[in-house]
């Protein structure tokens, strides 16, 4: 369940609530790489991130509220004139830690609430998968389309494991697990004379 912070609900009890998004991508050390926001003013929230009104985002999956947890994959689009996304792809964007966060314009003061406690988080996940779309009409465009993965990737995932007598003794000198991993089930037969 969601717990609202009292300035929260207070801002959705008077019924004229306005809100907005705040995206960023962050590396694996939790150093940001890119921020992001749909307010049309630079946005700093408590946590030291300033996210850009830079009309990087084109568009975000709205935030579901189910009971059960479902494999549906979070979806952003992202602008991207200058591929600059496009170029970070190439280097590796896949893994990247991705937040969404939905924000609230406080009622009172008509700034953005910047506490954490007023945000609530739509979607923190890694990226999963990425494409590039380039519309070559006459007002062409080029979009950037991020797929995060789903809440249940950590669930599906499968970690192969190859063994060998080298990889298991390189891990416990001792182990003999794998000695004969590469031969048959069969005795060993020895030909004597000429083949």
């Amino acid at each position: 369940m969601i717990v609202f912070s009292p300035k929260i609900s207070q801002i959705i009890a008077v019924g004229q609530s306005e809100s907005f998004f705040c995206f960023h991508l962050a590396n694996k050390d939790g150093s940001i790489f890119r921020a992001s926001t749909t307010f049309f003013n630079d946005v700093t929230l408590e946590n030291g991130v300033r996210y850009f009104a830079d009309d990087l985002i084109v568009s975000l999956d709205p935030p579901r509220l189910d009971s059960t947890v479902d494999r549906e994959q979070y979806r952003i689009t992202c602008s991207d004139p200058n591929y600059d996304l496009a170029a970070a792809a190439e280097v590796g964007l896949v893994g990247k830690l991705a937040e969404v966060r939905l924000c609230f314009i406080d009622t009172t003061t008509g700034l953005p609430a910047t506490a954490l406690a007023d945000t609530l988080v739509v979607y923190r996940g890694k990226i999963d998968q990425l494409s590039s779309v380039i519309e070559t009409e006459e007002s062409g465009e080029s979009l950037f389309n991020i797929v995060c993965a789903s809440p249940m990737l950590s669930l599906m995932a499968k970690n192969g494991l190859y063994l060998s007598r080298d990889f298991v003794r390189s891990r416990v000198p001792l182990d003999s697990c794998c000695d004969q991993i590469y031969e048959g089930s069969a005795a060993p037969a020895l030909k004597w004379g000429r083949a």
